[in-house]
């Protein structure tokens, strides 16, 4: 399995880059203080250096392009669309029946 990663709110990354570029904290008066990795921190800094606070936002789960996920080689025409819909429907009709107990 894979390690679980925090997520931490932008108040709190803003926070900890306004003590380090602000108010003079060092590097590990801030990793000590709010636990946080030094990878973390330098990558809070820099996109808060380049972006501002929407840098601080998270980022994971967003695609930036026009069209999510990766395109159909083949797409459906417009009778196969029909087809695969009918499917499904008959397909949950009989889901219904089952849990009914019908």
């Amino acid at each position: 399995m894979g390690k679980i990663r925090k997520t931490y709110s932008v108040e709190f990354k803003l926070e900890v880059v306004q003590k380090y570029l602000s108010e003079g904290w060092s590097q590990s008066m801030i990793l000590d203080h709010y636990r946080v990795y030094n990878s973390m921190l330098q990558r809070w800094v820099n996109d808060y250096r380049q972006e501002g606070v929407e840098g601080l936002k998270e980022k994971r789960g967003t695609s930036k392009g026009k069209q999510k996920g990766r395109p159909r080689k083949n797409p459906l025409s417009d009778k196969e669309k029909i087809i695969r819909l009918e499917a499904e429907v008959e397909f949950l009709k009989k889901l219904l029946k089952v849990r009914k107990g019908e």
